[in-house]
C-alpha cells in the first residue's frame, strides 16, 4: 500500500544515531527489502519496519525506515562497521509490536569489511523464527496500514496531540484466551495467538485503541458489552456504537463491506437493510451502526441500496470522531452536524438504509416517481418531504404493487405533528392528496406512506401543475411506467357546466380523471384527498376510449385536473369543452 501519510518516525531513543565513538560522513550503503508471508503463504513487503545498521564489534548504530514499498537504503561509514549486520525491530515512533516489554526483532548474519564506497545489498529479508515472526511482523503491517488509511493533521494518530501516544500490540505466539480485547488501563491492543492471520479482526481492536487515544482515555463505559458480542443482536446505544465503530474501522481500512473473521467466516455489513428479522434494527444493534457508518463513506452501487445515496469518504466521519466524545452514534451525528458536515436527508437515508431513522425524509422530486420496498413485520411507516414551487395545484400520489396496500398521509411539518389530509382507499386503487397553491403558500410537506397489507412495493411521486388547461383547448402528454399522476390547472366559472376528457392511445392503460376543488373562505380545503373530488371517472380506457367527466362548479377559480394511472404509462391528452 503506497501511502501519503506522514513518517511515523523512529521511537524517541533511536531518533539519533549512537555508537561506541562519533559516527563519520558516511560512505557505503545498505540496501534490502523487508518482508513478510500472510497466513496464505503469500509474501507482501513491509513499509515503515524500523532498520537498523548495527555494528557487532563496536555497537555502532544507525537507524531509518522502510518505504512504501518494503525497501531500505541507509548509509554508513565503512571503516566503523566492519562487523556489519542488519537488525530489524517492529517499532517505529508510532506504533510497535511487543511481547510483554520486549519488542519484536529479527537480524541478519554479519557481512564483515564492508568496501568503502560499495552498496552492501542484503536482498529480501524476512523473519527468521518461522510462523511467529511472520504473525508479529503482520500485526505491525495491519498497524501500518491504519496509519495509511488515517487522516493526518500532524504527525500523531490523534490530530489534537502535541505528545503522540504510540499504539501498542501485545501479541504471543502462545497467547490463549476467550477473545482478542483492548485493554484500556494499559492502552494496548492484546491479541490471540492466531489473531493476526485474521488481518480484519487485529484492525477492529485497533479501532478501539484508536477510539481511546482520540477520547483522550474517556472511553465509553463497556458496561452491558460482554465479550464476546454478537454483532446482529441489539444491546446499548452505547455498546452498539463503541464496537459498531471498530467494526467500521476495520471495513475502511481494508476497503470492503465485507468483514472476514478467523476461520474465514463472513459478514456483509452492506447487504441487511429493513426486514432482515436475524438482525435486530436500529442503534442498539453493532452491526447497524457499522452498516449505517460504512454507507456514509462508501459509493453507492444501486441495487439493494435503496435509502443510501450518499458517499463522502472516510476522512469526514474522521474529523467528527477526533474531535468530540461521544457515547452514542446519536450523539455522533448531532456533532457531526455542528461540525459542519452534512446531516440533511441525503446522508440520513445512509442511516436508515440499516434501520437507524433519526428523521429521515426521502425527498421527492417533481415528476420522477420512485419504486420502493416495505419489508416484513414489523414495518414502520415511510417518510417523505417535497416542496410545492409553483402557485397552482400539485399532488402526491401512492400505487401499490398487487396484492398490496398501501395509504399515504400528508403533513404540514417535518416532525409530522400537523395533519394536513390522507387517502386510504383500498387494494391496489392510486391513493394520492391534492394541494392548492393558487390558495395556501408553496412550501414544504411531508408525506407518510403506511403499510395496510404487504409487504411489498409501491410508486409514490409528486407533481406540480405546470400548465393550464384553457377552454376549448387541449394538452397532451406522456408519461413513462414510473410515474402514477399529472396534474393541470385550470379556470372554472361558477354555475357554468364544464366537460373534461381523457383519452390514451394506450389499449392496456387504467386511468383515472379527478377535478379537484376547494374552498377560498375555507383553509381547511385547500388540501384534498382522492375521495373529495369535486368529479371523477375511472375507466379502462381499452382501445383508447375516453374517460369523461361532465359537471358544474359550484365556485369560480382554479380547479385541479389530476390523472392517476393505476398500471402503465403512455400517451395522453386532456380536453376541455
Amino acid at each position: 500500500m503506497t501511502s501519503s501519510a506522514p513518517s511515523p518516525g523512529l521511537p524517541a531513543q533511536k531518533e539519533s544515531s549512537s555508537a561506541s565513538q562519533s559516527l563519520l560522513a558516511c560512505d557505503t550503503h545498505a540496501v534490502g527489502t523487508w518482508a513478510y508471508n500472510d497466513q496464505a503463504g503469500v509474501q507482501h513487503n513491509g513499509m515503515n519496519m524500523q532498520v537498523q545498521v548495527r555494528d557487532l564489534r563496536t555497537g555502532a548504530l544507525i537507524a531509518g525506515l522502510t518505504n512504501s514499498a518494503g525497501r531500505y537504503d541507509i548509509c554508513f561509514t565503512a571503516a566503523q562497521f566492519t562487523q556489519l549486520y542488519i537488525t530489524f525491530a517492529a517499532e517505529n515512533g508510532a506504533w510497535r509490536v511487543q511481547n510483554g516489554t520486549n519488542i519484536y526483532n529479527w537480524s541478519t548474519p554479519v557481512r564483515a569489511n564492508p568496501v568503502a564506497g560499495s552498496t552492501v545489498n542484503f536482498g529480501t529479508q524476512v523473519p527468521g523464527d518461522g510462523t511467529a515472526g511472520h504473525r508479529a511482523a503482520h500485526a505491525f503491517d495491519e498497524a501500518n496500514d491504519a496509519w495509511v488509511g488515517v487522516p493526518h493533521s500532524n504527525s500523531c494518530w490523534d490530530p489534537k496531540d502535541t505528545t503522540c501516544r504510540q499504539l501498542r500490540i501485545n501479541w504471543s505466539n502462545t497467547a490463549t484466551g476467550e477473545t482478542d480485547f483492548y485493554d484500556q488501563v494499559g492502552n494496548v491492543v492484546q491479541l490471540l495467538a492466531p489473531t493476526p492471520d485474521a488481518p480484519m479482526e487485529v484492525m477492529h481492536e485497533i479501532g478501539h485503541a484508536l477510539m481511546d487515544d482520540v477520547f483522550n482515555d474517556a472511553f465509553p463505559s463497556t458496561v452491558g458489552c460482554p465479550r464476546p458480542h454478537p454483532v446482529h443482536l441489539a444491546s446499548t446505544t452505547v455498546c452498539a456504537w463503541i464496537e459498531g465503530w471498530a467494526d467500521f474501522f476495520s471495513l475502511a481500512m481494508n476497503h470492503t463491506p465485507v468483514f472476514t473473521f478467523l476461520g474465514g467466516g463472513t459478514i456483509d455489513f452492506e447487504i441487511p437493510s429493513w426486514g432482515f428479522s436475524s438482525v435486530a434494527n436500529g442503534d442498539v444493534t453493532e452491526q447497524r451502526v457499522a452498516g449505517a457508518l460504512w454507507d456514509l463513506i462508501d459509493i453507492n452501487s444501486g441495487g439493494s441500496e435503496t435509502w443510501d445515496q450518499h458517499s463522502e469518504g472516510f476522512g469526514a466521519v474522521f474529523f467528527t470522531l477526533a474531535h468530540h466524545v461521544d457515547n452514542t452514534l446519536a450523539s455522533f451525528w448531532s456533532n457531526r452536524g455542528t461540525d459542519g458536515f452534512d446531516v440533511s436527508d441525503a446522508s440520513l437515508g445512509s442511516l436508515y438504509q440499516n434501520t437507524i431513522d433519526y428523521g429521515y425524509r426521502r425527498p421527492l422530486l417533481d415528476g420522477r416517481g420512485q419504486f420502493l420496498p416495505t419489508f416484513t413485520s414489523p414495518t414502520p411507516p415511510q417518510n417523505f418531504s417535497l416542496n410545492t414551487a409553483v402557485q397552482s395545484w400539485s399532488v402526491v400520489a401512492l400505487r401499490p404493487s398487487n396484492p398490496n396496500d398501501f395509504d399515504l398521509d400528508l403533513y404540514d411539518d417535518r416532525a409530522q405533528t400537523r395533519f394536513l389530509n390522507g387517502s386510504a382507499l383500498n387494494d391496489q386503487a392510486v391513493d394520492f392528496v391534492a394541494i392548492d397553491s393558487n390558495l395556501r403558500p408553496v412550501g414544504d410537506y411531508y408525506p407518510r406512506v403506511v403499510q395496510f397489507r404487504g409487504p411489498g412495493t409501491y410508486t409514490i411521486e409528486s407533481v406540480m401543475g405546470f400548465t393550464t388547461l384553457q377552454p376549448g383547448s387541449s394538452t397532451s402528454f406522456h408519461l413513462d411506467d414510473s410515474q402514477v399522476a399529472a396534474v393541470q390547472d385550470t379556470p372554472l366559472t361558477a354555475g357554468v357546466p364544464v366537460t373534461i376528457t381523457l383519452t390514451t392511445t394506450s389499449p392496456i392503460s387504467v386511468a383515472g380523471l379527478f377535478v379537484m376543488g376547494d374552498d377560498p373562505s375555507n383553509p381547511a380545503t385547500f388540501v384534498q384527498r382522492r375521495s373529495t373530488a369535486v368529479a371523477s371517472a375511472v375507466g379502462s380506457n381499452s382501445g383508447g376510449q375516453p374517460v369523461s367527466v361532465t359537471f358544474t362548479p359550484p365556485r369560480t377559480g382554479e380547479y385541479g385536473i389530476v390523472v392517476t394511472f393505476d398500471n402503465v404509462g403512455g400517451d395522453y391528452t386532456l380536453t376541455r369543452s
